[in-house]
């Protein structure tokens, strides 16, 4: 039986990894006992049966690290990083199935997003780091930095205590109490700190979304074109 592209139709020989028409790799598959889809199966159902439930993780990480740069680098110099995550998920997902020639499914998609978010998130708290030092130490700017953390400490402080002023002094005493352990060498350290794993999470959070979001697009666009 002629064997055929699973991606343009083309012709193949038996011994081809990918197809000489698109490039598309072919997997192979061995023979089973269930009965293969009829010409009646729904887009949807040859659209899945399409799908590899494995992710090609070599795809994924080669992809993975070579967008987690930019969205790293624009997250720690612009912010913006559930822009940069969304956009970054999306991209790759797109990067995935150009490369593999499959169609990933929505978890795949919150998978590999979810890996450019953790590629993405540690370039940004790298970045953010090094930043930090060549501020302190190399620019000798460390009283900006330091008055930065303080008037952050003192707008929060300010705007809780006035919520509570009338109604919680126990609130209020609280506040105060806090207000002088965040204005330490200590409590600066922990706000960069807060600050770094908050930055993180929400690019690990909002690539992973990203993925998904590209997957199920992906998966429209297939849809689309076996109709």
């Amino acid at each position: 039986m002629e064997q055929l592209c699973h991606r343009c139709g083309a012709a193949l020989n038996s011994s081809d990894p990918f197809c000489p028409q698109c490039g598309a790799p072919q997997l192979r598959y061995e023979a089973s006992d269930e009965p293969f889809p009829s010409a009646n199966t729904s887009p949807s159902q040859r659209i899945a049966a399409r799908n590899f439930n494995a992710i090609a993780w070599r795809d994924a990480i080669l992809g993975a690290a070579i967008l987690a740069i930019p969205a790293g680098m624009l997250s720690s110099i612009v912010g913006l990083e559930a822009l940069w995550g969304i956009v970054g998920g999306m991209t790759i997902i797109s990067l995935y199935r150009r490369r593999t020639g499959t169609f990933p499914t929505s978890k795949m998609g919150w998978r590999i997003g979810g890996l450019l978010g953790v590629f993405a998130a540690t370039i940004t708290a790298i970045l953010s780091g090094l930043a930090l030092v060549l501020q302190r130490y190399a620019f000798h700017q460390g009283s900006l930095i330091d008055q930065r953390l303080h008037d952050a400490v003192q707008m929060s402080t300010e705007l809780y205590t006035n919520l509570f002023a009338g109604s919680n002094p126990d609130m209020v005493a609280a506040f105060a109490e806090t207000r002088r352990f965040w204005l330490t060498p200590d409590g600066a350290a922990a706000m960069v700190l807060l600050n770094t794993a908050g930055v993180a999470v929400f690019l690990l959070l909002f690539a992973a979304v990203g993925g998904a979001i590209g997957a199920r697009l992906s998966q429209k666009t297939a849809q689309s074109s076996v109709r």
